[in-house]
């Protein structure tokens, strides 16, 4: 049966498309541009604040209440190996919180975004998944309650700081003002002018430890991030918001020679914009409709190692997928 995008905003678990035991959820990926930490996991306000454009592609996922042993088993984009740690740690908390651990449940994602390069597929993960589990499991929550497994799976987990507190209720580009857990944080959107598009390159995985918690990088993070957020603050504008975030990712110096020669390309076929993912071996280019067939065109000539995405800017919020009608 095709499926149709729910979204709605309040509760979740009374939504359920195929059944008691079975319920599927979607929550965009998004990309973050300029960040300052505001690490202190047993502070309500841990995070980060800053920049960034969510995405109109995500992940799905679909998850079944079974009848094996307790657990949560994962299949990523078809790959029932895949290390899915944070998506198990945010459905296990909630689980563990209805005094459920006994459960056992069974995930399939698809991920139409790249993994572990700064498009935030770990919280759209995540959040996805405990909306599909509480909706089969008849857990009615507001949506705030369930998202805050994810958003902290992934501080535990050490995969992200604040990009749930964004995609589980919200779309469009902007930045975080107030750090927090959601519905404690503040999003602030910018308008965005019809047609413009969001044009990726991925070479490769980075591991965000690496930067994360490294004193030094996170203290010129900081410092890089304070100084943007308080230009978008007096400017909240998406020029403001693109402008910062190549500033930052100047500024940071974790740009490879490859990542380098993509912003470069990108910037000479059309892209109004172009940066580094915060962080990830991957850029994202702001171009309008006109220009970004040309701007993925020049990115493509890097090769077949390089992936290719043209997005556009994320209009569909995070929630239960239901059955069409038709």
């Amino acid at each position: 049966m095709p499926l149709s995008p729910g979204g709605s905003r309040g509760r979740i678990g009374s939504m359920q498309p195929s059944g008691p035991r079975a319920a599927a959820a979607f929550a965009p990926s998004a990309i973050t541009n300029f960040f300052e930490i505001s690490y202190a996991p047993s502070d309500g306000a841990s995070g980060a604040t800053g920049g960034g454009y969510v995405l109109s592609r995500g992940t799905t996922s679909r998850a079944e209440l079974a009848g094996g042993k307790p657990g949560v088993s994962t299949v990523v984009n078809m790959d029932a190996g895949y290390d899915a740690r944070t998506t198990k740690r945010a459905v296990s908390l909630l689980l563990a919180g209805e005094g459920r651990s006994e459960a056992s449940v069974n995930l399939e994602q698809v991920v139409d975004t790249p993994i572990g390069a700064g498009f935030g597929a770990s919280a759209a993960a995540a959040t996805s998944a405990v909306y599909a589990v509480a909706a089969a499991a008849g857990i009615e929550k507001p949506k705030r309650e369930l998202a805050l497994c994810a958003y902290r799976a992934e501080v535990m987990e050490q995969t992200g700081l604040g990009t749930v507190s964004v995609v589980y209720d919200s779309a469009g580009a902007g930045a975080i003002t107030v750090p927090g857990e959601p519905g404690a944080s503040r999003f602030v959107a910018v308008d965005v002018p019809q047609g413009t598009k969001i044009v990726t390159a991925y070479i490769a995985p980075f591991d965000k430890k690496d930067a994360l918690y490294s004193k030094p990088v996170s203290e010129r993070i900081n410092s890089l991030g304070h100084t943007a957020l308080q230009a978008f603050l007096a400017d909240p504008t998406l020029d403001t918001l693109a402008t910062e975030g190549e500033r930052f990712s100047r500024g940071l110096g974790l740009e490879s020679q490859e990542v380098k020669k993509l912003v470069s390309a990108a910037k000479g076929a059309g892209a109004k914009y172009a940066s580094q993912n915060m962080i990830g071996y991957s850029v994202h280019c702001v171009a309008d409709e006109d220009a970004a067939p040309g701007v993925a065109s020049a990115l493509r000539e890097f090769g077949p190692a390089v992936r290719v995405d043209v997005f556009e800017v994320g209009s569909r919020a995070a929630g239960i997928l239901r059955p069409s009608r038709r």
